[in-house]
């Protein structure tokens, strides 16, 4: 869903279908035209994104790295906006598009992972709804992250927590 929102905005078109999901490649590949333009966004952006695709990247559950996001992604926002302005190119929405692509495939891969322990069915669940509700409580706002982009990312988990018996 998320993935299909820019491709239809941004005109990205994956050039690589099913790649791997690691940072820097799409979880979604109808996204993969974004991470090719990230390539030609400014130094703020493209040093951003990749601070941001390294800490989503860390070992820790990602409950605990959310507070490092957004600050982070404030931080990086900031640096952006300041730097001089592309006139072919809205550089803000590119960064914004594999940001949040990165962090679903966070949450897919830490819901996976939930799953997938050996864990019992009410620590599974406990761990599912902390990441639900870490998730929930991000700060950001706007129509597409509350009404397609934070639902597609929810999703995960809630079909995760369905599925448990």
């Amino acid at each position: 869903m998320l993935g299909g929102l820019w491709s239809m905005v941004f005109g990205c078109r994956s050039a690589t279908p099913g790649a791997a999901k690691v940072p820097g490649t799409p979880f979604n590949p109808q996204t993969a035209g974004c991470y090719e333009r990230m390539a030609k966004v400014g130094p703020a952006y493209q040093q951003g994104y990749q601070e941001m695709a390294a800490l989503l990247g860390e070992p820790a559950p990602l409950v605990s790295l959310l507070p490092r996001v957004v600050s982070t992604h404030e931080r990086v926002l900031q640096a952006g906006r300041a730097a001089p302005v592309n006139p072919k190119m809205l550089e803000e929405d590119v960064y914004l598009c594999c940001m949040r692509d990165t962090l679903e495939g966070r949450v897919a891969r830490e819901v996976r992972a939930t799953v997938d322990a050996d864990a019992g069915t009410q620590d599974k669940r406990a761990r599912l709804e902390a990441l639900l509700e870490g998730v929930r409580g991000l700060p950001w706002s706007g129509p597409k992250w509350t009404t397609m982009e934070r639902p597609a990312i929810e999703k995960h988990v809630q079909d995760a927590l369905a599925a448990l018996p």
